[in-house]
């Protein structure tokens, strides 16, 4: 639908009686009897205001929602928010459902699902409008509803929900969105940073499999059918499948607190000597060096060369052996390269070559060694993003080499018995 067509439905709700009934089909129940919630009525519109509470202690996979308020202690990298740093109990998890994907201007949000600590209770509130015209109302709501929280929790709300809201309350004469100025941090970045090496997927549906522990009922509606479900609502006023969809909105919020709670885990963790299953060394340490912990990644890297696959292991060696010698630590980096040349990867003779040639002028023992690498690569015994590219550059490494040996080895008037050169008239 694009946004004449909503101008002109918001235009036609806007001179009807603001107490009439909500429209719905002859067989479908009333919104209100399948989910918890009221209808406000306002100036601005109406909306479903849907209201669920959940102590504190409540499980949502195997971890307490209450664990969130310990959550702020973790050690935070600031590269995870947008703006400060903020104390996450005090914050409001957000999640949308719209009209598709697309943040343009047509693209509607017609569900908010908004979580927040209130006393010893979790508290979701999900705010609905039942038609394109009843957004002012569904907005003004929501702004009320973030005032005093500390920041926004969110998964992928940089890049979707933000922006979107941040939309259509611009369009909305807002002169500016009151979402623009909470910090935020954002669980799908900090989820890839944690757990991309481990996971085939880091979508949400992912991680409550594999990392919390959540299972998605049957019943639930995956985020392709939403905006059609929303769609039949508008044309013929069927509420179940809206009822499926707060559900689907209700879930996502809780899971938000869960992966908060988990990945605040993690990070505490240190170098815990017994590590959980949920930490993936490899990718700390890179975490580790972008912060400029070079200690913490070294201490990461050393337990990934005993966890995980043997890939992971293997890539664990590799950046260990790297960030030493960024560290100018050569010896402890000479003997990780020496000891990954059984593998199958060629970064360790490239490495161990260079240091051969340009660290200890070995370049005899240098040549041989990229001469082992050339065949590998050929017999493709060694891992390479571009055999062509390795062996291009391999190539160019061996004539180098090939010269230096080739100038130190001793010319003819400096063989024994020869006869002095005459001197040049």
């Amino acid at each position: 639908m694009d946004i004449g067509e909503i101008l002109r439905r918001r235009t036609a709700l806007a001179a009807r009686p603001m107490d009439r009934p909500v429209q719905r089909s002859a067989t479908a129940p009333a919104l209100e009897e399948l989910a918890p919630g009221r209808w406000v009525h306002s100036p601005l519109g109406r909306c479903f205001v849907s209201e669920r509470r959940y102590p504190l202690s409540h499980r949502h996979g195997d971890l307490p929602l209450g664990d969130l308020v310990a959550s702020t202690a973790a050690p935070w990298p600031q590269r995870f928010f947008r703006g400060a740093p903020f104390d996450l109990a005090q914050a409001v998890l957000l999640d949308t459902e719209t009209t598709g994907l697309a943040r343009s201007a047509g693209t509607f949000c017609f569900l908010v699902g908004l979580g927040r600590i209130e006393g010893d209770e979790m508290v979701v509130r999900q705010y609905f409008a039942p038609d394109y015209g009843d957004e002012p109302c569904l907005l003004e709501l929501v702004s009320g509803a973030v005032e005093g929280s500390s920041g926004l929790i969110s998964f992928n709300g940089f890049t979707f929900d933000v922006p979107l809201l941040d939309a259509r309350y611009i369009l909305n004469g807002y002169a500016r969105s009151p979402l623009a100025r909470r910090p935020h941090l954002d669980l799908l970045p900090v989820a890839r940073r944690l757990w991309r090496g481990m996971l085939a997927s880091c979508a949400l549906t992912a991680l409550e499999r594999d990392i919390l522990h959540i299972p998605r009922s049957e019943d639930d509606v995956p985020g392709y059918l939403i905006p059609g479900i929303y769609q039949e609502y508008l044309a013929y006023g069927e509420t179940e499948g809206i009822a499926r969809v707060m559900s689907h909105n209700m879930m996502d919020v809780l899971s938000m607190v869960s992966l908060s709670v988990r990945a605040a885990g993690v990070l505490a963790e240190g170098s815990a000597r017994s590590p959980s299953p949920y930490r993936d060394p490899v990718a700390l340490g890179r975490l580790y060096e972008a912060e400029g912990q070079p200690e913490a990644a070294l201490a990461a890297y050393r337990q990934g060369l005993d966890a995980g696959s043997a890939a992971r292991r293997a890539e664990a060696g590799q950046r260990l052996a790297m960030l030493l010698k960024r560290l100018g630590r050569w010896k402890e980096a000479v003997a990780l390269w020496r000891a990954a040349l059984d593998g199958d990867a060629l970064e360790p003779y490239v490495e161990l070559a260079k240091y051969l040639e340009h660290q200890q002028r070995s370049w005899g023992e240098a040549r041989a060694l990229v001469r082992r690498a050339i065949v590998g690569v050929r017999e493709g015994r060694l891992r390479c993003a571009s055999r062509a590219a390795a062996l291009s550059e391999l190539g160019h490494r061996l004539q180098r080499l090939e010269r230096r040996i080739a100038a130190q080895a001793p010319g003819p008037k400096d063989a024994p018995g020869a006869e002095p050169a005459e001197a040049t008239p």
